[in-house]
């Protein structure tokens, strides 16, 4: 469990799956920006969450909670690019619980944690271009933008979208800012 002043991350495991595959294929919660085109199942969630236990896999998703243990989002951590030295972000907040700054907590435990425990340069995330509110996130969490994709994502109408990455650099990040106490997940 990763713990913060207002929401807590915890690593998902097989129980959430029916939960995340509703979040991951509802259009409200993923917004008219989600970057995945495909429905995801309950099964298909059930098995990554087990491999990612069972092989290590450098895939992590988190639930994300309110004190009260609510379920108000998701969040992902994986390595796309083994032995380059960065690990790429993804998040989304429930609709009603938007605009309140728990997707901006959020990313900043994961952020303070992933410097914390990995021997990395950088934490990326990419976004649909249009996403403000994305956007607003990344750069309260200390995120940087780098740069215009084009035509590299894909949008709630399943057509190729504009996206920014964004990313904070280890000399950008300093200390820990957000993450308050680690009882030891194991990944």
């Amino acid at each position: 469990m990763l713990e913060g002043k207002r929401v807590n991350l915890r690593i998902a495991e097989k129980e959430d799956a029916p939960l995340l595959a509703e979040w991951l294929n509802d259009v409200k919660f993923a917004g008219d920006y989600q970057n995945f085109p495909n429905q995801i199942s309950r099964v298909q969630l059930e098995k990554r969450i087990v491999e990612q236990k069972l092989y290590q896999i450098e895939w992590v998703d988190f639930i994300i909670e309110k004190k009260d243990e609510t379920k108000i989002g998701w969040a992902v951590h994986y390595v796309s690019a083994p032995n380059f030295g960065w690990i790429e972000i993804g998040y989304a907040i429930v609709p009603k619980e938007r605009n309140k700054g728990y997707g901006t907590e959020a990313i900043q435990i994961l952020v303070d944690y992933l410097f914390l425990t990995r021997e990395i340069a950088r934490i990326q995330a990419v976004l649909n271009k249009e996403d403000v509110a994305s956007r607003r996130v990344l750069e309260k969490a200390g995120f940087k933008r780098e740069g215009l994709l084009r035509k590299a994502l894909w949008n709630s109408n399943g057509k190729l979208a504009d996206g920014y990455i964004y990313s904070i650099i280890r000399e950008e990040w300093k200390q820990p800012r957000m993450l308050t106490k680690t009882s030891q997940a194991k990944e």
